[in-house]
């Protein structure tokens, strides 16, 4: 047996090196977040042999001249201190093992000039050690890498191709230039800007500069907060009718820090789960910030992984707020001499609308109308305390009126009344109908051109979210019902689930043969009973998570009219009526889009006409 041996230094910077720089990817990341670190504003990247010669410049703080032989050495970092640092890390790199990493795979110079300075500081690096000298330089920090993985031939051998690289260093620096707004990132290769932001701080134009103006009309922003636990979600969320074919544009970070959390991950799947199509992903960015000392960083040395301490209130506040996002609706309070005030709704519920129905994201709102007396007394403040309406009494609430939910669509321009008083709901103006299409399209004449809406999943959208909002569902019994035959296996799944059904208005009767109808959900009368049956046995076997919401997705989906019904005027008037007034009427419970619109202008321009 051999004798142990202490490794040499660059033998231990290397196989340290083979956890943290992976990739040029890994090696860009390090500096740019170093460079964030630092307090840059301005970073500039450049990436040139095949990937394997970087450049970062940056406008940050710097390096002291005293530390600048210490910031290549292992385990030296400035940003903890104690081992009570690891859980208040605010800053991106703490492990103080990138840039020592880095020298020993690579030929690495750094000049770099503080603001105390009058001259700069050029270290040159090379197989773990480091010659220091004086230079010209501006104020900040510029790392360059040469000839990456020169002296490790197995791992130069697995390098992808030149474009491969590039593209792995620019899904970096998205994240990077999403997660930090005020930061501008500018990636050149060959004299390109492969990426470029202004660090404008502002996310939705950083979104812009990196993808397309267009694509900012197709995200519903969040800002949500939970301050209880001190938790916030800033960022955006695409619309059900925008969707991906990969996860790739799914942005996640806690605390400014890009993470690949499957917690995270879970949330966005499940609110979204009833939205959009089965295989399709959202573009999503969600900046989440959180106390410090409620997350551990100090999982793996890439610092993507996270461990929490309370797993599931991440997973019910990032569900939460982006269910509340999608549903977009917005509070304002009108005083006594209709002044707009502004306000801000964080988990309140006028009496009698649920949370969903305020919600601070629409661009609809909600006026309440009160007894003088009551809406003087709350005027007197300039800022509006909405905990003081929880405790307000009928009498003191006149009304509310809701305008219109919009969604992108002009079909109806009037309000909608809700008087507390008799609980009636009434509809001002009726929805412009031209007719339906081969009985099973409506067309609408609406502000911005034709709207034509599938009639079949427009009405399994509201059905559905009408079963979900009922606890109990009203059941028929059938007088007579024919037989059922599923295989043995099924039928041994349809017994075991037999409390579950009957919770959604299914009781079903047993018989050696197979299996009967008893009783069904009124919505479901006349519906053909072997549909039914194989309809909930399909549901059954999906995952217990989804099992619910399947039999609730089935359930819509067989009631709703069918495509090929002829519908009467009034009917269609109905239908349209109650779709709109879904919570997410983009899309139906399997993701299908319900309507499309055909902007007037098009038209105009088929037909030759000036617009």
């Amino acid at each position: 047996m051999k004798r142990i041996k202490l490794l040499p230094e660059n033998l231990i910077n290397q196989i340290a090196a083979g956890e943290v720089i992976e990739r040029p990817a890994s090696a860009v990341k390090e500096l740019v977040e170093n460079s964030i670190d630092a307090g840059a504003k301005k970073v500039e990247i450049e990436i040139s042999n095949g990937a394997r010669d970087i450049r970062v410049a940056d406008n940050g703080h710097g390096i002291h001249k005293d530390d600048l032989v210490l910031a290549f050495s292992r385990h030296a970092t400035s940003k903890i201190q104690n081992q009570k640092d690891l859980w208040s890390i605010n800053t991106l790199g703490f492990r103080g093992e990138a840039l020592a990493s880095i020298i020993s795979v690579a030929k690495v110079s750094c000049i770099t000039r503080t603001v105390d300075e009058n001259n700069g500081l050029k270290a040159e690096c090379k197989d773990s050690e480091v010659k220091i000298s004086e230079t010209g330089c501006a104020i900040g920090t510029i790392m360059e890498v040469k000839d990456l993985f020169y002296n490790i031939p197995a791992r130069l051998k697995f390098l992808k191709q030149t474009q491969t690289e590039i593209s792995n260093i620019t899904e970096i620096l998205q994240n990077i230039a999403i997660s930090h707004p005020e930061v501008a990132v500018n990636l050149v290769h060959k004299k390109h800007s492969v990426i470029k932001t202004s660090g404008s701080s502002d996310l939705a134009v950083t979104i812009s500069e990196i993808y397309s103006k267009d694509l900012i009309k197709e995200l519903s922003e969040i800002n949500f907060e939970d301050t209880q636990f001190n938790l916030n979600i800033k960022g955006f969320i695409s619309n059900p009718d925008f969707t991906r074919s990969n996860k790739k544009a799914v942005y996640v970070f806690v605390n400014g820090r890009t993470v690949k959390c499957p917690i995270i991950s879970k949330a966005i799947d499940t609110a979204l789960k009833d939205l959009i199509p089965s295989g399709k992903y959202p573009f999503a960015a969600l900046n989440i910030t959180m106390p410090a000392n409620e997350i551990d960083v100090n999982v793996h040395p890439s610092k993507r992984e996270l461990k929490y301490t309370k797993p599931n209130l991440i997973f019910n506040f990032v569900y939460s707020a982006i269910k509340n996002a999608l549903e977009g609706t917005y509070l304002k309070l009108h005083s006594s001499n209709d002044e707009t005030q502004s306000c801000h709704s964080e988990g309140f519920s006028p009496k009698n609308l649920s949370n969903n129905e305020i919600s601070e994201m629409d661009r609809s709102f909600v006026s309440l109308r009160m007894t003088e007396e009551t809406q003087n007394s709350i005027n007197d403040s300039k800022i509006i305390d909405f905990s003081r309406f929880a405790d307000l009494r009928d009498d003191e609430i006149t009304e509310i009126s809701i305008p219109a939910k919009r969604y992108g669509s002009d079909v109806f321009q009037n309000k909608i009344e809700l008087s507390l008083e008799n609980n009636e709901k009434s509809y001002v103006e009726k929805p412009k109908i031209i007719g339906q299409l081969n009985n099973t399209y409506i067309l609408i004449e609406a502000a911005e051109g034709l709207q034509v809406i599938d009639q079949h999943i427009a009405h399994e959208r509201y059905l559905y979210e009408q079963l979900k909002e009922n606890k109990t569902q009203i059941s028929q019994l059938l007088l007579t019902s024919e037989l059922i035959k599923p295989e043995t296996e099924q039928i041994l799944t349809l017994q075991e689930n037999t409390e579950l059904l009957e919770k959604y208005g299914f009781e079903l009767d047993f018989v050696s043969q197979g299996v009967k109808l008893k009783r069904i959900p009124q919505m479901l009368a006349n519906k053909n009973p072997e549909k039914i049956i194989f309809d909930l046995i399909e549901a059954i076997q999906t995952t217990p998570e989804n099992m619910e919401n399947e039999i609730l997705e089935r359930i819509a989906c067989r009631a709703a009219v069918k495509a090929g019904e002829k519908l009467s005027l009034w009917q269609m008037e109905e239908l349209i009526v109650n779709w709109l007034d879904t919570k997410f009427n983009k899309t139906c419970p399997h993701g299908r889009k319900i309507s499309h619109t055909i902007p007037s202008k098009e038209i105009a321009k088929f037909f030759g006409r000036m617009v």
